[in-house]
């Protein structure tokens, strides 16, 4: 018998208007990616529908998402068992990572999203919203570690938030697009919602949802996707 994967199905949902939409990213086996089998709150979309905006903004953020999905790879993996913390430490195998340009995926069996912090090149620390499991019913969540194993982004990086810079900072490009048709992927380190504002052909602006107190700070990555 001969098995070949012929695609890769992503699924994803996208509010606008109080009202859902429910969409899969496909890659085949050429690793095309595409969006299809689009549903809107009435059923399947047609081709006289109108898909909102941001609906449409999201698609292609999932897009983006997925490419950097495909070009990962799985270098260790492991379980971490919570019976009523709020975070547990994993540790890495030693060897297997020289920087902390990494990223960890969790397989919770309730679907309770975890967050990733205190990375270093043995170890990290899941954390979890609330307190999780209990010592009479405890909860065991799967991870792998994945890297890069190609640039997926035009450009990326990371930067820190302080009380000081008033839930907003600007990223600014050594060199400037040729126009503002790009799109960025932030990803937060931690429980709060963050967005894209000022997009210039120099570059733009973080801002969080909310208003840090004295001393705190948060991180946020980006990844630049130029159209």
């Amino acid at each position: 018998m001969s098995l070949t994967r012929q695609q890769v199905v992503f699924t994803y949902n996208s509010a606008s208007g109080g009202e859902t939409y429910t969409f899969d990213i496909v890659v085949d086996a050429q690793g095309l990616i595409s969006a299809k089998n689009i549903l809107g709150p009435r059923g399947p979309i047609s081709p006289t529908d109108t898909i909102p905006s941001s609906v449409l903004d999201d698609i292609n953020t999932a897009k983006d998402t997925v490419n950097q999905v495909i070009s990962e790879t799985v270098v260790d993996t492991g379980t971490v068992i919570f019976t009523g913390q709020t975070s547990q430490a994993a540790t890495v195998a030693a060897g297997v990572l020289n920087n902390t340009n990494y990223r960890v995926v969790y397989t919770t069996p309730d679907g309770t999203v975890l967050q990733t912090t205190g990375k270093t090149t043995t170890g990290f620390t899941a954390v979890a919203p609330t307190t999780y499991g209990s010592v009479a019913v405890p909860v065991t969540v799967s991870y792998e570690v994945l890297v890069a194993t190609q640039q997926a982004s035009t450009l990326g990086g990371t930067i820190t938030i302080t009380d000081a810079d008033g839930g907003e900072v600007a990223v600014v490009f050594t060199t400037a697009m040729t126009s503002t048709n790009y799109r960025v992927v932030l990803t937060p380190n931690g429980f709060f919602t963050t967005r894209i504002i000022n997009q210039l052909t120099t570059g733009f602006t973080v801002q969080i949802g909310y208003l840090l107190g004295a001393g705190e700070s948060v991180t946020v990555g980006y990844d630049v996707f130029v159209n």
